[in-house]
């Protein structure tokens, strides 16, 4: 009869209601706040999104994401979720949700190196953290890391007072009217070996024993703590066994009191988080266009472009107009930044720049103003322009043979090495360091370099690294300082100022209005989102073909129009690398003096 009983209420719950141990109304919601549960569905490799009553009202199929089926924690930053995966893939994923779409936003190596395996994940309002239970091999004990979610790093570590992290869930400071509660923010985790519940003090860094993990009808032996995690009332927590018998979800009070328990209709749920936001919506970004590439097609041709931007959704409606005499013959999504759209461009089109507009089921529209030209002939990719502080020699590369066509010694404006290169439209501009500290407009329609301006650098400290022009200002890199500068050209003057992403910063380059970044220290190209004043990382910045990530060390950063361009120096791997769009390397360039020479700037003229 009790067997008759419990299938009887799976059933139940898989029907769409809610299948709670005690007596009440179906629809109860059993979190007082409300809010949604994202639970990790391990055995079909799942995200599933259940509402306060526990109705199943979404999934999403993870392993085209992850590529692998051993899920191991959920965490949500505010606005998006954040899964671990251990297996062969051992990585950190931000989750991109568009309604019944995800994809991977970011994905990071877990900590430390892919050693050991990697377990829950929890988000603090600032930071991950992440656990991982450790590796024989490379006897690295149980540990918990503190990760940047924008570069990846690990910004701390802790070894875990116990051997078998799974679950790491964080619950916020929390005092109700009587008192009951925590007043200090809280990482809890589980072990499976102790079968206990540990918690982590953020505010006063120390490790101490919560409490027991509860243990299921089944008896001890089907106790394995899986997820944690916090509503602002109380602590929630899954429990997976290798029986479905024992696949439960426990509502905890802090102290460790099990208030309820529900029987989840899964044969191997995994971690669980709770959040008040619906993923569905809540990463949504405000329809732009930025930017498109190739940026420019002939007339009475036809190709395929890139168009980047935020808030693309997919979905019937989804359109991308290019003006009269240009017909868009498909548009498919690819994310929320990225459309891939096929046009023709007639023989009758107007030459000149075109605006790009975007349409998103449901009627939104965004335009993006001339990021896109009709030729009447094929342009060519122009030129590029390279600083080598070594030899003080800027080299005009170019770039349909890579064959250098042209140098200049830049010894007769200082014997301070070129560091930033600029094109404003019309001419050049150097920046040099050292003690100079000055920027020069100079004119390269001689056979030497002629100094047409210069004024000095607004930047009191710092060494002065890329410049580049946008929206008639030139803008420049500091290191050191981690400053980046808008400067009027005509009075010499810092207009504005913004903290760099890392405190190496090297070349600047703008791309659709937006304003891009590497850095030594950090390896990655970032942008610069204005509206959010912060900084993201778009892609990490190559490894030269035949080194290691320590060969890495990009200097400059330039666009031209349809890809990016780096510049590398470090020695036998001084290289200029043709980028596109999302960081897939396209081109390798060995530099003149490759290694003796000491790259810096780098500019691209058409």
């Amino acid at each position: 009869m009790k067997n008759i009983l419990l299938l009887f209420a799976v059933a139940v719950l898989l029907g769409g209601c809610s299948l709670l141990e005690n007596d009440g109304a179906d629809d109860a919601a059993i979190s007082q706040n409300g809010g949604y549960f994202y639970l990790l569905d391990r055995t079909t490799v799942s995200l599933v999104m259940l509402d306060a009553q526990l109705h199943e009202l979404q999934r999403w199929n993870l392993y085209p994401v992850t590529n692998d089926t051993s899920l191991q924690g959920i965490a949500f930053d505010g606005k998006r979720l954040w899964i671990t995966t251990s297996g062969s893939a051992l990585k950190v994923i931000q989750l991109d949700i568009d309604g019944a779409n995800v994809s991977a936003l970011k994905t990071f190596d877990a900590p430390p190196q892919r050693r050991g395996t990697v377990r829950g994940i929890a988000w603090d309002g600032g930071s991950l953290w992440v656990a991982n239970s450790g590796s024989r091999t490379y006897t690295i004990p149980a540990m918990l890391y503190k990760m940047d979610p924008l570069t990846g790093k690990s910004l701390d570590s802790l070894t875990l007072p116990f051997a078998e992290p799974r679950a790491v869930g964080y619950v916020p400071s929390f005092l109700n009217v009587y008192g009951v509660g925590t007043s200090d923010p809280m990482l809890y985790m589980s072990d499976v070996n102790t079968n206990k519940i540990y918690r982590y003090n953020l505010a006063k860094p120390a490790f101490d024993t919560a409490f027991s993990a509860p243990v299921p009808p089944r008896g001890v032996s089907y106790v394995n703590p899986v997820g944690i995690s916090g509503d602002g009332q109380a602590i929630w927590l899954v429990n997976s066994s290798a029986s479905s018998a024992a696949d439960h979800l426990y509502r905890i009070t802090y102290a460790g009191a099990v208030e309820v328990r529900y029987d989840l209709p899964y044969s191997e749920p995994g971690p669980m988080v709770w959040s008040s936001a619906d993923v569905r919506n809540a990463a949504a970004a405000p329809l732009s266009v930025l930017s498109v590439s190739p940026n420019s097609a002939r007339i009475d041709t036809s190709m395929t472009v890139d168009i980047f931007g935020t808030g693309f959704r997919s979905g019937t409606g989804l359109t991308a107009s290019f003006g009269a005499g240009i017909t868009t013959d498909s548009v498919r999504f690819i994310s929320s930044t990225q459309l891939k759209a096929g046009i023709t461009v007639s023989a009758s089109a107007a030459v000149g720049k075109r605006s790009v507009t975007v349409t998103n089921p449901g009627g939104v529209t965004a335009t993006g103003d001339s990021v896109f030209s009709v030729t009447a002939v094929a342009q060519g990719p122009g030129h590029l322009w390279l600083a080598d502080q070594a030899s003080l020699m800027l080299y005009k590369i170019r770039i349909s043979d890579t064959t250098v066509v042209a140098q200049y010694s830049t010894a007769g404006l200082s014997s301070a090495g070129p560091q930033g290169v600029a094109y404003d439209g019309t001419n050049l501009w150097l920046c040099l360091s050292g003690t100079t500290r000055r920027l020069y407009k100079v004119d390269t329609t001689g056979g030497s370099l002629n100094e047409l301006s210069s004024f000095a650098a607004p930047a009191s400290g710092g060494t002065l690294r890329g410049i580049a022009f946008n929206g008639g200002f030139l803008w420049m890199s500091v290191s050191t300082t981690a400053r980046i500068y808008k400067i009027d050209p005509a009075s010499g003057l810092a207009v504005d100022s913004l903290s760099s992403p890392g405190a190496e910063p090297r070349g600047i380059a703008f791309s659709g209005g937006e304003l891009y970044c590497n850095d030594t220290t950090i390896d990655s190209v970032f942008t610069y989102s204005a509206a959010q004043s912060r900084w993201s990382s778009r892609f990490a910045t190559p490894t030269p073909t035949g080194g290691t990530a320590s060969n890495r060390f990009a200097t400059g950063l330039t666009w031209d129009g349809s890809n990016f361009w780096i510049a590398n120096s470090t020695n036998n791997f001084d290289h200029v690398y043709k980028l596109g769009p999302s960081g897939d390397v396209l081109l390798s360039v060995a530099a003149p003096g490759i290694g003796a020479a000491q790259l810096t700037g780098l500019a691209h003229t058409p």
